[in-house]
């Protein structure tokens, strides 16, 4: 029988956050294939605890990404999280998902918008009042969702 661990697995386009089985055989290979990259980034958790991240997953038409407390710059793409120093072999989580998950908000762009509230003169002529006038840009910021018992 073939031995694995469990790993939290946060997709921050969906903003699910599962526990998934990964092989210890195979070492840290499965760990790429569940995120979908070629090159890992290494981020501290805790001090019993790692983060896999895409290290290329900063890219022009990012979708969505993922803000981790206390650190200082977002985080792309999928976030495995496991237990250990990030060295192999790494383990399973020692804290429960409910409890990692407090540490992570999934963001998204998102585009409202902007209607005329009266006519309006701009540089393209006028703008009848409840027309469009343009597009604002925001960040939303939403919890991940749990999804339990998939591992």
């Amino acid at each position: 029988m073939m031995r694995v661990n469990t790993a939290y697995l946060l997709d921050p386009e969906t903003t699910i956050f599962k526990p998934v089985e990964l092989p210890v055989s195979m070492g840290i290979r499965p760990i790429y294939d569940l995120i979908g990259c070629r090159l890992l980034e290494v981020v501290r958790f805790d001090e019993r605890h790692t983060l896999f991240v895409d290290e290329e997953g900063l890219k022009e038409g990012l979708t969505a990404f993922t803000i981790f407390e206390g650190y200082p710059q977002p985080l792309a793409g999928k976030i495995a999280l496991v237990g250990g120093d990030g060295c192999e072999p790494y383990t399973s989580p020692l804290i429960s998902l409910e409890d990692a998950a407090q540490h992570f908000k999934c963001c998204r762009p998102v585009l409202d918008p902007v209607f005329a509230k009266a006519d309006e003169i701009s540089a393209g002529g006028i703008i009848i009042a409840g027309a469009l006038a343009g597009l604002q840009c925001r960040i939303e910021r939403r919890a991940p969702t749990l999804v339990e018992g998939e591992a």
